[in-house]
């Protein structure tokens, strides 16, 4: 079960998958899923930041192959009702409908994909409880687990997250960007302490390495 790997999952969804699960969600787990093979060595690559740090970007560019991508935003643009509010309504009424939805089904994406041992490229803030302890949690299921922070000025991020509601209507909030930025630093600290493979890169500049922020 979900919650035994992320007990403090209850502060992330509002609930379980069962409330949202609809031919249309189990018709695009099954093709997230489709052709991805079982590893005897499965591996957890978390890719995390703050909003409009350059995380889709960053995994456009480098997901392996065989490795689920597992993307929040992905999941809600490829809703219909989503993208039918966004037409009717606007990108902050759609966002602010189906934001919780598409991130039910994801974690219940990442559920499934646990149990079948699948090597995962998470894209994700993380900075929040739960995925501390997906973190420790996922370790003793045989998983290897590594992070790359994309690390980027607040202001720049939200620039760039107004610039791109502009040109495709993927919104978010500014507050939801300075309330993710303030947590990142101890996060980071966190994660060094779980796993053993943490890479700072820069957001700014071609997600060239950097040793600390």
């Amino acid at each position: 079960m979900l919650k035994n790997m992320m007990p403090s999952i209850g502060l992330l969804i509002n609930s379980d998958y069962k409330a949202v699960k609809t031919p249309e969600s189990e018709a695009l787990i099954k093709k997230s899923l489709a052709g991805l093979l079982p590893s005897p060595h499965p591996e957890l690559w978390q890719v995390s930041g703050i909003p409009g740090a350059g995380k889709s970007t960053f995994c456009a560019a480098h997901l392996p192959p065989n490795f689920l991508y597992l993307s929040f935003d992905k999941i809600m643009l490829s809703l219909s009702g989503y993208q039918r509010d966004l037409a009717l309504y606007g990108s902050v009424a759609a966002y602010g409908k189906y934001e919780m939805p598409a991130r039910i089904i994801g974690y219940e994406l990442l559920r499934r994909a646990v149990n079948l041992k699948l090597n995962i490229m998470f894209e994700h803030s993380g900075t929040n409880q739960a995925h501390l302890e997906l973190f420790k949690n996922i370790r003793k299921k045989g998983y290897r687990t590594a992070v790359d922070f994309i690390v980027c000025n607040t202001g720049l991020a939200i620039a760039r997250a107004e610039e791109r509601t502009k040109k495709t209507n993927r919104y978010i909030p500014e507050e939801v960007i300075r309330k993710r930025a303030s947590g990142l630093q101890s996060y980071i600290a966190a994660y060094q302490k779980l796993t053993p493979a943490v890479k700072l890169l820069d957001g700014a500049n071609n997600f060239s390495p950097l040793k600390k922020i």
